[in-house]
């Protein structure tokens, strides 16, 4: 998670000069997204069994995969409302931020393997 967490963060602040010249909105959103991306790679460093990391982490990968394809099949309004074409690095980072969501979930999982709940925090 913490290694999905960072790529993604790395990815989408070497975007940020592209989109802030492109679309300044989109240049922030991207500016937003890997400052937490940084928060959650850092607190699951600092805390990696915490199950509010992961769920944080979980949810913001999500949501960033979620963005990327409605990106690619009707754009965002207020963001970019034109649909962008695949790209290399989304397609790279993408993959990698769903292992991550993997990992995050597999983390989450109120059911511990014997069958009760798992009492984690």
């Amino acid at each position: 998670m913490v290694g999905a967490c960072a790529i993604s963060a790395g990815a989408h602040a070497g975007l940020v000069p592209e989109h802030l010249r492109e679309a300044p909105q989109l240049g922030v959103a991207f500016v937003v997204a890997a400052g937490l991306l940084v928060a959650a790679a850092t607190a699951l460093a600092i805390r990696p069994g915490s199950l509010r990391a992961a769920g944080s982490a979980a949810l913001l990968l999500a949501g960033l995969i979620g963005f990327y394809v409605a990106s690619r099949i009707t754009g965002i309004p207020l963001l970019e409302p034109r649909a962008e074409p695949l790209d290399a690095v989304g397609a790279t980072t993408k993959p990698v931020e769903g292992l991550g969501l993997v990992a995050a979930l597999r983390l989450i999982d109120p059911w511990a393997t014997d069958g009760r709940p798992s009492h984690r925090r």
